[in-house]
């Protein structure tokens, strides 16, 4: 009698059937890319004007820490809100901002479900790797970790899923953003570059995880 691993069953057969239905409009991809950055952009006022920064050491990833844990979800809604010498600073989620509307809306245009597991796929993987292996004493917060993971998704899916638009994104992706994969290397003090790393790792998980699911499995 052949009988199948559960884990083939049941996930795999439930990220077939999810992704076999997917939302090609591009009105609700981008309104989709659009809310999860407004969100962003709230909790960050709200920190900034009430909480004084406080919300990252609370519901960041604090690494090894069982509260820690809560910022596997959170952390990539919440940025840092003053700089090094205590003044108001916005630099950091400006910076993301961007990153996150173009190379979202990259994979977004390639199915709003797709964008959906890529997302949900590159932060889990990113915070708890962040949270297993950061360093001691920190808190890291921040959309980069997911912003790694879309780059990392968008430069290997366009290679193994067999799709012309899946590889010219993940061409432009290389163009446009290549030169920051350097970020995961531990090469700048106060930078998360183990949620970097992480990140683009679970971006490449995803790539390899979706593209199975399209093309091999049954």
């Amino acid at each position: 009698m052949h009988s199948e691993p559960l884990f083939d069953v049941g996930l795999l057969t439930a990220l077939k059937l999810y992704l076999a239905t997917d939302n090609f409009n591009l009105e609700d991809q981008a309104r989709a890319v659009g809310e999860l950055i407004l969100i962003a952009w709230a909790i960050h006022i709200v920190d900034w004007g009430f909480g004084r920064g406080a919300f990252g050491w609370a519901f960041g990833v604090r690494p090894r820490q069982v509260t820690g844990l809560f910022g596997i979800a959170l952390a990539p809604f919440l940025h840092g809100v003053r700089s090094k010498d205590g003044e108001p600073d916005n630099s950091h989620i400006v910076g993301n901002t961007l990153a996150f509307a173009v190379l979202g809306l990259f994979i977004a245009v390639q199915g709003l479900r797709l964008f959906y597991v890529v997302s949900i796929v590159s932060a889990l993987v990113g915070g708890l790797g962040t949270w297993l292996f950061g360093r001691e004493n920190t808190y890291h917060v921040g959309a980069s970790g997911v912003i790694y993971g879309y780059t990392g998704f968008l430069l290997v899916y366009g290679f193994i899923s067999r799709n012309i638009l899946a590889l010219v994104l993940g061409i432009t992706t290389f163009i446009l953003y290549g030169r920051y994969i350097v970020g995961i290397l531990p090469t700048r003090p106060g930078i998360s570059w183990e949620g970097h790393l992480f990140g683009f790792i679970g971006g490449v998980f995803a790539a390899y995880l979706i593209s199975y699911v399209r093309l091999s499995y049954w």
